[in-house]
């Protein structure tokens, strides 16, 4: 937010001082210009003084050349204001927002004030030469004509727009970039606004606007410029208001087909025109870039509609799969603190005040883990191992050492930081002590978890003991929920970076995971 509004006020102040910087520059430029005009006729080339200063009687400097640059740049910054704060928030929110079209006509009022103002004081002045080259004295003139202030009005919109528009997919590459974390994208925009500002910047100090826009080569720019913004606004109306609305494009009628060519035509045509200032000249370029807005804003559109759909469909599988990993977490957790429970209640009953605290002590070290890491998408491996340890030590408290159970425990502790999916490990240890251990017969469980460079590699080896009927354990008649929920979690989380592998006999159960962390 803090930056947001920083940016509120920095933008318009950048904007004013190199609109400062360049109104500044250009009123030096023309009073040495102004200077040496005058100075050269009266340098005594041969002109009398009577036949120059006449012309400049009705010319008033500061009012025919100063006043007509500072307020035509005023009444454009202005424009340009209105635009940014007044309409273009209301016509984002609701394109029918009759407020947002009221200050759009304001904004357009100004651009004609801006190219009016300018054009109707500018008085230029210029020597007055035989065919020869030789001066025979002044002349002061004007460019002011309607059909130029239009012109100048429809370019200066014209650069307002691309202002916009590069500014506004600026903002959206930064919006995507704090809400995805694409590094990409804030490549794009850095490169996107420094472009932009060295180009202001370059423009400020060093370049400056022909008397009417649509002369010299800025003519073709601007063209240019008016042909790309009618292809991203048409192809903005073309996705929003026939390609979202409708799922079959054979829905789309040939009316609407045939307004929006004809809205393209206009647009063109008026485009076409301002840069001919409006007098005749061949309309065949009209229907060539026509084509072009069609096209381009067609193609646009319909990409920018086939990449939304499959962004919908991705964004509703990892939905799907955030609300099944939960649902599995959900699973998972209780599951296994009723197992710890029945170990401290069977050991309590015997009576071993000492064993019974130290397994109350290390199912609140597991309690703990669930509460604080088991939440999150990643934790380090040697939580998952501490957890992994406080597990087993619980379950040894239920083993009478009279019986012949052999529990081996090799775990490698991790020299670099690893992070992994929470609860992956333990299932399958759970599983073990549920069916590897036996008080009528021998029993055994082997653990093992090592690491390289880049893997995992976790193995568990236990006896196999088909329950008795008679059994009391509630757990025996349940499936194992926590081996199918770690299969799941898997394929989820580690989609081509895992190997499990299952094999089962009569006599032991033996699983081994592969896994690249």
């Amino acid at each position: 937010m803090w930056e947001q509004s920083r940016t509120r006020y920095v933008e318009p102040l950048f904007l004013i001082g190199l609109a400062t910087v360049y109104v500044v520059r250009r009123l030096i430029a023309e009073s040495n210009e102004f200077d040496s005009i005058v100075g050269l006729s009266a340098s005594g080339d041969g002109i009398p003084a009577d036949i120059y200063w006449p012309e400049l009687e009705n010319y008033d400097y500061f009012l025919n050349n100063n006043v007509p640059l500072i307020a035509g740049v005023g009444l454009f910054l202005g424009a340009w204001a209105i635009f940014r704060y007044l309409a273009y928030p209301r016509l984002s929110a609701h394109t029918a927002s009759r407020a947002g079209w009221l200050h759009i006509g304001l904004t357009v009022m100004l651009l004609l004030a801006s190219a009016f103002v300018y054009h109707y004081l500018k008085l230029y002045v210029r020597h007055r030469r035989f065919e020869s080259g030789d001066i025979f004295g002044i002349e002061v003139y004007s460019l002011y004509r309607k059909r130029t202030v239009l012109a100048d009005a429809i370019g200066l919109g014209i650069l307002l727009a691309t202002y916009e528009i590069i500014r506004g997919y600026y903002v959206y590459l930064s919006d995507n970039t704090r809400q995805e974390s694409l590094p990409v994208l804030r490549v794009v925009g850095y490169l996107l606004i420094s472009s932009i500002t060295v180009l202001l910047i370059f423009f400020a100090m060093d370049l400056h606007l022909p008397p009417s826009l649509w002369q010299e080569s800025f003519r073709d720019v601007l063209l240019y410029l008016g042909l790309g913004v009618q292809i991203l606004f048409f192809q903005a109306i073309i996705y929003r208001h026939l390609l979202s609305r409708s799922v079959n494009l054979n829905a789309i009628s040939p009316f609407t087909v045939g307004i929006f060519i004809l809205a393209v035509l206009v647009v063109t045509t008026v485009i076409w025109q301002a840069s001919t200032q409006f007098y005749y000249r061949s309309l065949d370029p009209i229907i060539t870039y026509s084509a072009i807005v069609v096209i381009g804003s067609v193609a646009i559109a319909y990409g920018r509609r086939v990449l939304n759909r499959e962004k919908t469909v991705l964004q509703t599988q990892v939905s799907a799969k955030s609300a099944e990993l939960s649902s599995l977490r959900a699973q998972i957790n209780p599951h296994f603190l009723f197992n710890a429970l029945n170990s401290l209640y069977a050991t309590a009953l015997k009576e071993n005040s000492e064993k019974t605290a130290d397994g109350i002590q290390k199912l609140g070290d597991m309690m703990r883990f669930m509460l604080q890491e088991n939440n999150h998408d990643r934790i380090p491996l040697d939580k998952e191992i501490e957890y992994l340890h406080n597990y087993i030590d619980i379950q040894r408290l239920r083993v009478d050492e009279t019986h012949p159970i052999d529990i081996r425990v090799t775990i490698q502790q991790p020299n670099r930081e690893i992070y992994i999916a929470p609860m992956l490990l333990t299932p399958f240890v759970e599983n073990a002590f549920k069916h590897g251990i036996s008080l009528r017969s021998p029993s055994w469980i082997f653990i093992t978890l090592t690491l390289d460079a880049t893997t995992l590699y976790f193995k568990v080896h236990n006896s196999r003991h088909p329950r008795p009927a008679e059994s009391t354990d509630p757990e025996r008649t349940r499936s194992g929920v926590g081996l199918d929920n770690v299969r799941k979690r898997l394929q989820l989380i580690y989609p081509g970076r895992h190997t499990l592998d299952i094999q089962q006999s009569e006599q032991d159960y033996f699983v081994s995971l592969t896994l690249v962390c």
